[in-house]
């Protein structure tokens, strides 16, 4: 099922599963953009390959990897993911809870400017038989007379990389899931 309140909240989750976002409220200087999708494979695979994010974007490659395919097989050395690694060039980690969550934020002053102080936590969590990635991204209101269009112009933008990078990293572990599955 798909749920949307677009362009802040989009999600693709079983009915009665999606991220609740309330529990996301925005602060004052900022807003909370939700994107999820419910992925049925175990959550230590799907955390797997969201860390996947550190070697490439798993969005649209010939807009954002410089028309290199995305990797399609997982890395394991990237799994164990630490503050102050690189993630899709563009961010760094600045927090992370293992296994479950990691959180990014702009790596250089061109990157802040661009998209502003925005922190993106990408957190798997268990989903009915399967896991669910949730990306929250905490976005800081610009100032200014144009700061409604240039924000809406960005969530816009962000809803359509993004959707595609949760669509692919669920294709690919539940790729892997079911490998596994039929190993056993």
């Amino acid at each position: 099922m798909t749920v949307s309140r677009l362009p802040w909240y989009w999600a693709e989750t079983s009915p009665g599963m999606s991220p609740d976002p309330a529990h996301d409220a925005a602060s004052a200087s900022s807003q909370r953009w939700i994107r999820a999708v419910d992925v049925e494979c175990t959550a230590d695979l799907l955390f797997a390959w969201t860390t996947q994010l550190r070697r490439a974007p798993y969005s649209y490659d010939l807009l954002d990897n410089f028309g290199r395919r995305s990797p399609q097989l997982l890395d394991p050395q990237v799994i164990d993911v630490r503050v102050g690694d690189p993630v899709m060039r563009i961010f760094t980690v600045s927090a992370v809870d293992p296994g479950h969550s990691f959180a990014v934020v702009p790596r250089s002053e061109r990157a802040s400017h661009l998209f502003g102080a925005l922190v993106i936590e990408y957190a798997v969590e268990p989903a009915g038989r399967g896991s669910r990635l949730v990306a929250r991204l905490s976005v800081p209101l610009p100032a200014g007379p144009l700061s409604r269009p240039r924000q809406a112009a960005l969530a816009w933008g962000d809803l359509v990389m993004m959707r595609k990078q949760l669509r692919e990293l669920r294709r690919l572990a539940e790729r892997d899931h079911r490998t596994l599955d039929s190993a056993d």
